[in-house]
């Protein structure tokens, strides 16, 4: 957003003549696609230490979505270390109103996403990795809604990465509670003639890794969308020239905005009692 209001004002300034080299689709691609950071000390760092490719292959050069998924795992130690420890000298409870909050979200987690999806005597052990992921997708999101800042969640490697902890617990969980080949023989529904048999577990295997295929393409595709559309509601200052247009793109972009805001919340949700879902659905058979 930063970027293409710098060029709203480059346009203004100019009557048009530099942002117009710009095209809407660089804009757009430049808003949605990562960067090396070559500016900084991070910048001193990518160029001095990490220029040279890991086993001449992985580029380890930090960029803006590395450094956001950064500080979204630094906030969560951040906020939660100190209320963890605050709860646990409560005894009867904490009055902080900062620490009652956070309970509210993590209550939330566990009634709505870890509870209805695990048997009572695993809930507590899922509810750490359930949090963790919540959110670490919730201040991704967030942090992408911040002026300046970029969302780490709209990038598919980003999302294939937290779908693939999915498959990961998936397959991990279901193995360890059925048996390497109770989870595989599982995978076919019981009662299932034998001659069908050879037809339906490749269809199951398929399922199997369409299920994270699916969460990666959703989130990407959600926080993705909403970032696209403001900036094609701020570009159309750019095009039409017009004090009305301009009032309108910028109460469209608002609006936007603050849906955005609800977005960010309802993703994390989605992402994190989806992942539920799959691996508590593992721990049986079919």
């Amino acid at each position: 957003m930063i970027h293409l209001l710098h060029y709203v004002n480059s346009y203004i300034s100019s009557g048009g003549g530099e942002a117009e080299k710009e095209s809407m689709y660089d804009i757009v691609m430049h808003h949605l696609t990562d960067h090396v950071i070559s500016t900084g000390f991070i910048g001193k760092i990518n160029e001095q230490y990490l220029s040279t490719k890991l086993f001449g292959i992985f580029d380890m050069r930090i960029t803006r979505w590395v450094l956001m998924m950064w500080i979204a795992a630094l906030l969560c130690l951040i906020v939660f270390i100190p209320i963890a420890r605050k709860v646990k000298k409560a005894k009867n409870g904490s009055r902080s109103k900062w620490v009652n909050l956070w309970e509210v979200l993590i209550s939330f987690v566990h009634d709505e996403v870890v509870e209805p999806n695990f048997d009572h005597h695993y809930v507590k052990k899922a509810m750490p990795y359930f949090c963790s992921i919540f959110f670490f997708v919730l201040f991704c999101n967030l942090l992408g809604m911040i002026p300046g800042m970029s969302t780490a969640t709209g990038n598919l490697a980003v999302t294939g990465g937290l779908a693939m902890l999915t498959l990961a617990g998936m397959i991990g969980v279901g193995m360890i509670k059925q048996g390497p080949f109770g989870y595989w023989a599982g995978l076919v529904p019981h009662g299932v003639p034998a001659f069908v048999i050879p037809l339906m577990f490749p269809i199951e295997i398929i399922g199997l890794f369409i299920k994270p295929f699916a969460l990666t393409i959703r989130l990407f595709a959600n926080m993705t969308a909403g970032h696209v559309v403001i900036i094609i509601f701020l570009y159309l200052v750019m095009m039409f020239q017009s004090y009305w247009v301009g009032i309108g793109s910028v109460t469209g972009s608002l609006m936007i905005y603050l849906l955005e805001l609800l977005v960010a919340f309802i993703q994390a949700y989605i992402f994190a009692v989806l992942s539920a879902m799959f691996i508590g659905s593992s721990m049986h058979a079919h």
